[in-house]
């Protein structure tokens, strides 16, 4: 069984995030401070850690995950930033000090779990929850891309690169104002080699940081393009 260690002030968001973490079958632990969480590290293993961003007690998440991210022991450990914190300055700031994805409050279940299994490289599918259109558009990563489809979890593209999962990128491309978005991250998820092409890869990439604004507007957009609208 994986075990989650979760860590918020608000024991209202524990609560809920217990909820949804056992109902998948993962072991939890809750803490409402960084000083507490860095004392469960010294005596209990985790698989994944979720942190909030403003905490009480001296340490904010940005620390927490620093701090984790410095030391021996766990400094692998994935985490994720789970905050009402949307600005683009405080995503960069998180992923820069070691986070490896970002999720904007309120909790949405379905995203949620899905980036938790992905993260732990469980076999079930992240895509179930999420309906997925074929696109056709252009974007930048600092290479050449053309995407191929897309949902409020996740964006798929070709290129001629071949990309390591884990990798983080931020995304242009004009594809984006259909959602008033100017550009995206996404953690690479899974590449293969296209057979019909030769330099060609397939390449999965999940959103960091969308918050639920940006997310309902692909979600609707994906749904008006499968029913014609």
């Amino acid at each position: 069984m994986k075990k989650i260690l979760i860590v918020d002030d608000l024991k209202s968001i524990l609560m809920t995030l217990e909820a949804i973490l056992q109902k998948e079958g993962y072991y939890v632990s809750a803490c409402t401070n960084s000083i507490d969480a860095l004392d469960r590290f010294t005596i209990e293993h985790f698989d994944l850690m979720i942190t909030d961003a403003i905490m009480p007690a001296g340490a904010n998440g940005y620390t927490l995950i620093s701090t984790i991210r410095s030391g021996t022991r766990n400094r692998d450990i994935p985490i994720i930033m789970l905050t009402g914190k949307r600005e683009k300055a405080d995503i960069e700031r998180a992923l820069n000090v070691g986070a490896n994805d970002y999720i904007v409050k309120p909790i949405d279940p379905d995203l949620l779990v899905a980036k938790v299994k992905s993260i732990l490289h469980q076999t079930e599918s992240t895509q179930s929850s999420f309906a997925t259109a074929a696109v056709s558009a252009h974007a930048t990563v600092a290479l050449k891309t053309d995407i191929t489809s897309i949902s409020e979890n996740e964006i798929k593209f070709t290129t001629n690169y071949q990309l390591t999962p884990g990798q983080m990128y931020r995304f242009s491309s004009d594809f984006f104002k259909n959602f008033e978005i100017e550009s995206v991250n996404a953690r690479i998820t899974g590449c293969h080699k296209d057979d019909r092409a030769t330099n060609g890869f397939h390449v999965a990439a999940q959103f960091i940081g969308l918050t639920d604004s940006e997310s309902s507007k692909i979600r609707v957009w994906v749904r008006k393009k499968l029913s014609g609208v």
